[in-house]
């Protein structure tokens, strides 16, 4: 499925460039499967967590600010707490 996802990719971007919305971007990316962090969990390992969202964010192409916001897209629980308090923080430093 990734080998046709990808096939599919080069063959749009060699007819033409297309854009895309943020809620199409979100859908293409959800599509995919990402996978869900809650950071509670024992089972939970980060390193995975990032590396699987970054495999699929390399397909999509993305820009680094997106990539880091549809990254905490899949952010639960704690996680997702931790990343909109570090956010806010981050915004008004």
């Amino acid at each position: 499925m990734l080998v046709q996802v990808v096939a599919n990719q080069v063959q749009q971007g060699a007819q033409a460039p297309r854009t895309t919305t943020p809620g199409e971007r979100v859908r293409d990316f959800m599509r995919l499967n990402p996978p869900v962090f809650h950071g509670s969990k024992v089972d939970e390992d980060p390193q995975e967590f990032i590396d699987e969202v970054c495999k699929i964010l390399t397909i999509m192409d993305v820009g680094a600010c997106e990539k880091a916001e549809l990254a905490a897209y899949q952010l639960k629980g704690v996680a997702k707490i931790w990343f909109d308090q570090w956010k806010g923080e981050k915004g008004n430093g």
